[in-house]
């Protein structure tokens, strides 16, 4: 009998826990300051760092044509070299490629097929405009890649309707600020550790106009905030009897949508 009213009392908690959440959320018509502001923080401290890397396990969901989504994982490593270096390596259920910009190329490697496409730059280019060039042009989007930006918030701003501060949460066993946005399209939520270096430790998208919700959540892990990277990191040396094609082929053979090589 007491456990059962234990378990009773509770459920009772857990449901008055998530009533307050959601009226709270509710109430925010608009963008909360305080999620502003530490959102901010953590933009201007990643915008101060000229040599870092860090790792994320990631997973996304992938919606059937039964309406059945399905899970799947993969890790990347990254690295950033400010002002126009960066390297990013994706090992998973779906994708083994290796992506890299030194100023001035972009290549792309997939290690399942042994292919890889490389593309020149008329002249050399800081980290911004490579990443903007890479998803509109060639249609390459690197997991996490809203957060490489030098003024990260504003482009994490852009389309946000509704911000609010859930409250406080453990990720990895660290405390920090749980945040969540709303927008047209999709709803994202970021953890932001609550120290002197506001790093981000998860973030979590949720398209909400594509059928079944799917969701990508990235857990941020080693991170290396005064790393010291070579140059050549961020330069490609192609395997033995790779193949290099064309970044057309490469955007409809890798499908870079994170669907699979």
């Amino acid at each position: 009998m007491i456990g059962r009213n234990l378990l009773g009392f509770m459920a009772i908690l857990t449901l008055l826990n998530i009533s307050s959440i959601a009226k709270s959320a509710d109430e925010s018509s608009a963008i909360a300051p305080k999620a502003a502001q530490a959102l901010q923080q953590m933009s201007d401290y990643l915008g101060s760092l000229e040599q870092f890397s860090f790792r994320t396990e990631n997973t996304s969901d992938q919606v059937m044509p039964s309406g059945q989504k399905l899970q799947f994982g993969e890790n990347t490593d990254i690295a950033i070299y400010r002002p126009n270096r960066f390297r990013v390596n994706r090992d998973g259920d779906l994708a083994e490629q290796e992506f890299y910009f030194d100023g001035n190329t972009f290549t792309l490697y997939g290690k399942f097929v042994n292919y890889y496409a490389t593309l020149k730059m008329s002249e050399t280019v800081d980290i911004d405009t490579a990443l903007d060039f890479a998803k509109e042009e060639i249609g390459v989007i690197a997991p996490t890649s809203d957060l490489f930006y030098n003024d990260s918030h504003v482009g994490l701003m852009e389309d946000v309707t509704s911000a609010e501060v859930v409250g406080t949460s453990m990720v990895g066993g660290i405390e920090c600020q749980h945040l969540a946005f709303r927008g047209q399209e999709v709803d994202w939520q970021i953890w932001i550790e609550k120290s002197e270096t506001p790093l981000p430790r998860k973030f979590l998208i949720t398209s909400k106009w594509i059928t079944g919700s799917p969701q990508f959540t990235a857990v941020f892990t080693d991170w290396n905030t005064s790393a010291i990277l070579e140059d050549s990191l961020f330069e490609f040396s192609a395997p033995p009897q790779a193949e290099e094609i064309g970044f057309i082929n490469v955007a409809s053979d890798f499908n870079l949508d994170n669907t699979g090589n």
